[in-house]
């Protein structure tokens, strides 16, 4: 005890500390956080593992390493070889660089986000991109808000504040970060009414659940499961001509947009939102950052006459979206217009095919500094999109000396830019479906410094 002592009191003062050469042109406060945070881990390794005393050189080193990576902030690029191209926990769906570059254009300036130009008087931000989802959805009318919770709390209540909502047990979702359905009807001052039974629901229990206290039937698309086996459900159509009968609203939480096929229906079976439209729903309201390929976002779609009643909704000023939001979205919506959707990276990832996928890893496997084998894999969707999907791709597993695959994981996960793979049968992977080929050199790069 003595000698730790005696070491804790040889600890530099941090006054003194931050006065070293070493940090001459660094921002001062933000150098003096540094030192501090450095000194109290060494305090710490000092009396909890027995550490000895770092030389000063070595101080100042961990003092400049930890200025860089507060400097750095907490967000920054990764490189995704998960093979999941609508990865939640990496931001989900990539987005077209040139998509960026014409949203840079208008977030780096002033827009006409509430501006009509035309009568040169203020305008109204929540037509922007409706044109377009009209268009590609043959929905009347539009409204953009900042995510799909946001849309379902919205709906909720406006239409069916202290009024009950029919929703079958078997969609009573809880999705990412213990978002409950239950829980947000709740907040919205619904009532939750549920029918049927957790495999199974008729249309008939939507129908005979209806009385005078009955604002909407709400159906739920299953993000991140399925039931299989004996189960039944509801078709959409049917859901919303019986809503129309019995002349209470009908509304669809779709989940993940959908504008186009990417994948046969043998491995994602899941409508796109113009089919949805045309079973008859009221309201339909789908993330704008899955299938769908663009930023984080709620669209609900639906007639004007409903629309209209969201955006008057006192709470609309708290959900709703910026200029970059809008710019992004409009810049996606334009490529599926004209033609260019197949250039947005999520569905180039869904369609690649496996012969691309092969010559892809090849080409990886050759550039690299250690042993490879290129394997047959398995990729995932993501984002709660047809859950049990899986699509067959390539990998390359690699094969460092004296690495345990775990080890391959860490170190590469660690790197400058981070490279986050998968460890799958004793094997670090890189599965190539979502990898771009400008990452290769980062890639090869981390592996020489690890080896």
């Amino acid at each position: 005890m003595d000698n730790k002592n005696t070491l804790l009191r040889q600890l530099p003062k941090i006054d003194k500390l931050i006065q070293d050469k070493a940090f001459s042109g660094m921002n001062p406060e933000l150098v003096k956080i540094a030192t501090r945070t450095v000194l109290e881990n060494i305090r710490r390794d000092l009396i909890e593992k027995s550490a000895t005393m770092p030389e000063h050189e070595a101080i100042t080193d961990k003092i400049n390493s930890e200025y860089e990576r507060t400097l750095k902030g907490t967000l920054y690029k990764v490189i995704n070889a998960t093979g999941v191209p609508i990865h939640t926990n990496l931001g989900r769906s990539p987005l077209p660089e040139d998509v960026c570059k014409e949203a840079m254009d208008i977030a780096c300036g002033y827009a006409n986000l509430e501006y009509d130009v035309a009568k040169g008087k203020r305008g109204d931000r929540y037509h922007h991109v409706s044109e377009y989802l009209r268009i590609l959805t043959g929905a009347d009318d539009a409204l953009i808000v900042n995510n799909n919770a946001s849309a379902v709390f919205l709906i909720l209540h406006t239409f069916a504040k202290n009024k009950e909502v029919i929703v079958s047990r078997g969609e009573l979702v809880e999705i990412g970060g213990s978002f409950r359905v239950p829980d947000v009807m709740t907040r919205s001052g619904a009532k939750l009414k549920e029918v049927g039974t957790t495999n199974k629901t008729r249309v008939d229990d939507y129908s005979k659940a209806v009385s005078n206290k009955t604002a909407m039937m709400m159906k739920i698309h299953k993000s991140n499961y399925e039931i299989i086996g004996f189960s039944e459900e509801a078709t959409l159509g049917e859901i919303a001509q019986s809503a129309k009968e019995a002349d209470v609203m009908s509304y669809y939480d779709a989940g993940s947009g959908l504008f186009r096929k990417v994948l046969p229906d043998s491995i994602c079976d899941d409508q796109t939102i113009p089919d949805i439209v045309k079973t008859g729903f009221d309201l339909i309201s789908f993330s704008g950052d899955k299938m769908l390929g663009g930023t984080q976002a709620g669209i609900i779609i639906g007639s004007k006459a409903l629309i209209s009643k969201i955006k008057k909704n006192q709470l609309m000023r708290m959900f709703r979206v910026d200029k970059l939001t809008l710019a992004l979205l409009q810049a996606v919506f334009r490529k599926y217009i004209d033609g260019s959707a197949g250039d947005i990276p999520v569905n180039k990832m869904l369609s690649a095919e496996l012969p691309e996928l092969s010559e892809k890893a090849k080409r990886l496997a050759e550039m690299l500094p250690c042993a490879t084998s290129i394997i047959e894999v398995k990729s995932t969707i993501g984002g709660g999109s047809c859950p049990t999907a899986e699509i067959p791709s390539y990998g390359v597993a690699l094969n460092i000396p004296k690495r345990k695959p775990q080890q391959i994981e860490k170190l590469m996960r660690n790197n400058i830019v981070p490279i986050i793979g998968r460890v799958t049968d004793d094997k670090f992977i890189l599965d190539v479906r979502t990898l771009d080929k400008k990452d290769f050199e980062t890639i090869k790069n981390a592996l020489e410094r690890i080896i």
